[in-house]
């Protein structure tokens, strides 16, 4: 298997990492609910089917999972909701979010960012990231630890925002999250609710949808099923390391 190695890269967040996971910590009273409104509420919906593709691939087999970017627990939440059988683990570098996650669902957590995680090469079956991997500081050093982690055949399910390759695409989804989602969230939830137009700043750093795709490839991942919508604007992504 061709890997690459953890050097830094041009998609992530970089010198912009520490100001959206402040951001994130500020939002976490409305988290969740704004998140309903400023995605006009396709995300449950996102992640509950990005969780049927996870699991039809195990048929009711056992496995490990980790929740990348767990944030407040949601996609932990929908997946026992799905199933009770598997062992769990949520993952996440700000301190109260996992917090209020381990609260929320019940499950172990564990501190860390995508970057460094603290887990055994060839250790566990899954992983999957909600809307979190465009937050990672440096896309290549996460994607490198994620596929060292799993193991052979091990799944990576991605749900999250996405940058279409047509640039009229793009450009509209852009206009939307640097001025209409901002405002919806106002709505919502009040001034805490503007602090969301940090999501322009991690939409405009994403690569374009055959860019990222790409990059899964060169890190030894298979492409097993995507599916888009918004535009192109979301996406469910499921990886399979070859």
């Amino acid at each position: 298997m061709n890997q690459v190695e953890p050097n830094s890269s041009q998609y992530g967040l970089k010198n912009d990492w520490e100001n959206v996971q402040e951001i994130l910590e500020e939002i976490i009273p409305v988290y969740d609910k704004t998140n309903r409104y400023i995605s006009l509420g396709t995300d449950l919906k996102l992640r509950k089917r990005g969780i049927e593709l996870l699991l039809a691939e195990f048929k009711d087999r056992y496995f490990t999972i980790l929740d990348f970017g767990c944030g407040t627990g949601t996609m932990t939440c929908l997946f026992r909701e799905m199933t009770r059988s598997n062992d769990l683990v949520l993952v996440d570098p700000i301190p109260a979010m996992l917090r209020v996650a381990k609260k929320r669902t019940g499950e172990d957590g564990l501190l860390a960012v995508y970057e460094s995680l603290p887990f055994q090469k060839t250790s566990v079956d899954a992983a999957m990231a909600g809307f979190s991997l465009r937050d990672a500081r440096d896309l290549d050093a996460a994607m490198t630890q994620i596929i060292g982690l799993l193991k052979k055949n091990g799944k990576f399910l991605i749900v999250d925002l996405s940058k279409p390759d047509s640039s009229s695409k793009s450009f509209l989804i852009s206009i939307y999250w640097r001025a209409i989602a901002p405002v919806i969230a106002f709505i919502s939830s009040g001034r805490l609710g503007l602090k969301f137009g940090a999501l322009s700043k991690t939409f405009n750093r994403l690569p374009k949808i055959s860019e990222f795709l790409e990059v899964a490839r060169r890190h030894g991942f298979q492409i097993s099923k995507t599916e888009f919508s918004m535009v192109g604007g979301a996406c469910i992504i499921l990886l399979e390391k070859s």
